[in-house]
């Protein structure tokens, strides 16, 4: 039994270590470990109340106040959850949604019903259910006030949440849309990812209207208004760069100066989604990007 100790452990250690960026395997390999820095950081988390925009028990979302008062008009972040629209839980995204209670926003993390049971036709509904929700719960809140944004999954919602106005115009009429969007890792051209069950589930065949309308891409360009912001790994083992390079190549032919493309040499998927724990990089970058969006927004 020693024996085998001893020869497997440095071989499970080396394969570990040989397993090529870039790859689904890698991604998964590292998850684990993400999960349990993750627990063990001990990054403070935003306090935070539980209201629900439906009858369902995934149509709810926690609302997290500013850490601080703050002078000026309110200013808000919508911050979607990852996890292939399927999987997570807006209650483990506290310590992300600190961040930006730091920074003086009102954070909404905003929970929908997943997929497989459902599709994008009932997650746009629950989009639209939720910002009639936060006009009827919360006063000072306002679309133009507010951001949308999101890792993976939560960037690919927040990314049509902010230009997909028949959203919006659903729950508030004639309202104007969000001000802008950031999205990491996150799937933006639905025509670059490889075919899988996790995107037939959410947007069905990819030639279909259902996938057109999942699709972010096909809402561009931004509005005058509008900034945003793309982070994306190079070697990202879920989400091919390509599904965001291709976004933001269509999006600085029409608005360059409103959008910006941060291309991360060696990053990966969970790389990237480790912002708020350890990557100081991605995260030095959203947060200068923020604060320079509230300088233009006010």
């Amino acid at each position: 039994m020693l024996i085998f100790f001893l020869i497997s452990v440095p071989l499970i250690v080396l394969t570990y270590q040989l397993i090529p960026r870039g790859t689904l395997l890698h991604e998964a390999t590292r998850l684990p470990a993400l999960w349990l820095y993750a627990l063990i950081s001990g990054a403070p988390k935003a306090p935070s109340t539980r209201l629900d925009y439906g009858s369902h028990s995934r149509q709810y979302y926690l609302s997290c106040p500013p850490a601080a008062d703050t002078s000026g008009p309110p200013k808000w972040i919508i911050y979607f959850h990852g996890g292939s629209w399927r999987w997570g839980k807006p209650d483990f995204f506290r310590a992300h949604a600190r961040q930006f209670t730091d920074l003086g926003y009102h954070v909404i993390l905003p929970s929908y019903r997943p997929c497989p049971k459902h599709n994008y036709a009932q997650i746009a509904q629950d989009l639209t259910a939720l910002l009639r929700q936060l006009r009827k719960e919360h006063p000072e809140w306002s679309p133009g006030s507010t951001l949308a944004g999101g890792m993976s999954a939560g960037g690919h919602l927040a990314t049509l949440l902010t230009l997909d106005t028949s959203i919006i115009n659903a729950a508030i009429p004639d309202a104007r849309p969000l001000s802008g969007f950031f999205a990491l890792g996150a799937p933006l051209d639905l025509n670059q990812m490889p075919p899988s069950f996790v995107l037939r589930d959410l947007a069905g065949p990819a030639d279909g209207d259902l996938f057109r309308k999942a699709n972010p891409v096909q809402f561009l360009p931004l509005r005058p208004f509008q900034q945003a912001l793309v982070i994306h790994g190079d070697q990202d083992g879920m989400v091919p760069v390509a599904a965001a390079a291709s976004f933001a190549e269509k999006a600085q032919e029409t608005t360059a100066r409103q959008f910006r493309f941060c291309r991360i040499d060696g990053g990966t998927h969970l790389s990237i989604a480790a912002w708020p724990f350890r990557n100081h990089r991605v995260r030095q970058l959203l947060k200068d990007w923020l604060i320079n969006t509230a300088e233009l927004n006010h």
